[in-house]
């Protein structure tokens, strides 16, 4: 059978095994992509976007299938040097933590070119250390990945996918965890070296509107099934409830400064957060907004303790259960040794109760954040990113903290499940007068849930104040600038 277009993807199905019975998780998609062309997938978490990726790699899970009539053929040209290139949703987790960016680079380098000699590879590298938008690609060459922000990351990966000149890319949600600068910037730059390649993009998102404004037509996945049409919830959906206005203090962050130190021989200083202070009063949803790199993630740990501040005080006025952090990556967060019941039983261990308690309270944690006991014998890997989610929030929420707060949760969320998110959100704070600190740099959402905002830029507060009024003293989009 001749194939006419890049990739063909007839009657793609996809089986798990449970005993003797066979359940589709992916049933009947179809599609097709030619050269040049842009694809979206959309679709909610757990739709099965990531699978149908990983099919058309071969790279599915040895407890997964293809149904015999499955078909997935791709055509290329003798220019390209390699079929397919992916773009991984978490650089972090992709590139190895012990190897320099630049030998992970000439890894890739070297299997397309393996005839020129060592410093031609170094300088192709750097090449293209500068086509994804680094002006000083000598040291990033040399850089590891934990001295990267998560923009320069996925440049990098970028990079890696593209210098071996793949026919078809495949991005899975490339700019989830970034903001919307950085996204536009990361977006813009990808389909400018695709198109330059001449390459064929499939990329993957819960977000419309990124998928209508950077590609030339989509298919929409709901349940496993390829479906017509498009639906959303919108900001009207989410359900806003009276807070529970209170002027007891929980917390106090006073003249907080946080620094980290680059460097061993001659070491520098460079400064998170410069002198800042706030307060979270019982029962307030406080919201905190900023581009990537303004110290919002900084301010999270230094709240919970993970990270010692270089001067000033946090001061929680209660002596009960503290802060716990819901992180941005939930892959991270989660043990992969440990099933969902085992790592929302240790959770549970801290406080007192029987094992009958503790199982009964892991079902309603699980009710309260969307999800069913068929999850308590899956470990993290076996789960959505918006599944993973959940669970971390499940986790945090079962030893009933005074604070609850959230590094930019909602992120590898679909529209539908970041109100859903935020209406528990509410729900458990009506329930338990628990404090929320929120922060994200999506204003439109911290906007719906929260009733004050503090925003920062370079580690310093700009503006702070009451959400109504900050939104109308300042447009919008220039509120992250």
């Amino acid at each position: 059978m001749e194939y006419p277009s890049l990739l063909t993807v007839k009657d793609l199905t996809i089986y798990k095994s449970a005993g003797n019975q066979l359940s589709p998780l992916v049933d009947n998609i179809n599609f097709t992509i030619n050269k040049g062309e842009r694809l979206g997938i959309i679709g909610p978490s757990g739709s099965g976007k990531s699978l149908t990726l990983k099919a058309i790699l071969g790279i599915l899970p040895e407890n997964l299938s293809l149904k015999d009539t499955s078909s997935i053929h791709i055509k290329i040209e003798k220019k390209f040097n390699k079929n397919i290139s992916l773009i991984p949703q978490n650089p972090q987790i992709n590139l190895n933590p012990l190897i320099t960016i630049g030998q992970q680079l000439y890894e890739s380098i070297q299997v397309i070119d393996s005839h020129s000699n060592n410093k031609k590879r170094v300088a192709h590298c750097k090449k293209w250390l500068e086509r994804v938008g680094f002006q000083n690609p000598d040291r990033i060459y040399l850089s590891y990945p934990h001295e990267l922000s998560g923009g320069q990351l996925q440049r990098v990966i970028i990079a890696i996918a593209l210098c071996q000149k793949p026919a078809l890319i495949l991005a899975d949600e490339p700019t989830t965890a970034l903001d919307p600068i950085l996204q536009n910037q990361i977006l813009n730059l990808l389909f400018n070296l695709a198109d330059d390649l001449q390459a064929g993009v499939i990329i993957i998102s819960h977000d419309i509107s990124i998928i209508s404004k950077w590609t030339n037509k989509f298919i929409y996945l709901n349940e496993g099934k390829q479906i017509k049409g498009y639906h959303s919830l919108n900001s009207n959906d989410l359900i806003r409830k009276n807070q529970k206005n209170s002027e007891e203090v929980l917390l106090e962050v006073k003249n907080l400064t946080i620094k980290y130190k680059k460097g061993w021989l001659r070491p520098t200083f460079f400064n998170a957060l410069d002198n800042i202070s706030f307060t979270v009063n019982k029962g307030e949803r406080l919201g905190i907004i900023g581009i990537s790199g303004s110290g919002k993630s900084s301010l999270a740990k230094a709240i919970c303790g993970l990270i010692t501040p270089h001067d000033g005080q946090i001061v929680y006025t209660h002596s009960g259960q503290r802060g716990q952090l819901i992180f941005q990556n939930p892959f991270l967060s989660l043990n992969p040794k440990f099933n969902i019941y085992k790592t929302l039983n240790e959770a549970l261990k801290s406080k007192k109760g029987t094992k009958d308690y503790r199982n009964d309270k892991i079902l309603k944690m699980l009710s309260l954040v969307g999800l069913n006991d068929s999850f308590l014998d899956k470990f993290p890997h076996e789960c959505s990113g918006g599944e993973q989610q959940r669970i971390a929030i499940a986790r945090a929420i079962s030893i009933s903290p005074e604070l609850l707060i959230l590094d930019e949760s909602l992120a590898s969320l679909d529209a539908d499940r970041q109100i859903s998110i935020l209406n528990l959100l509410i729900d458990i704070q009506n329930k338990t007068n628990i404090s929320i600190l929120f922060i994200s740099h999506d204003i439109k959402r911290v906007a719906e849930l929260c009733e004050r905002i503090i925003i920062l830029s370079n580690g310093r507060i700009i503006a702070s104040g009451n959400t109504s009024e900050l939104l109308n003293s300042k447009p919008l989009e220039n509120l992250l600038i």
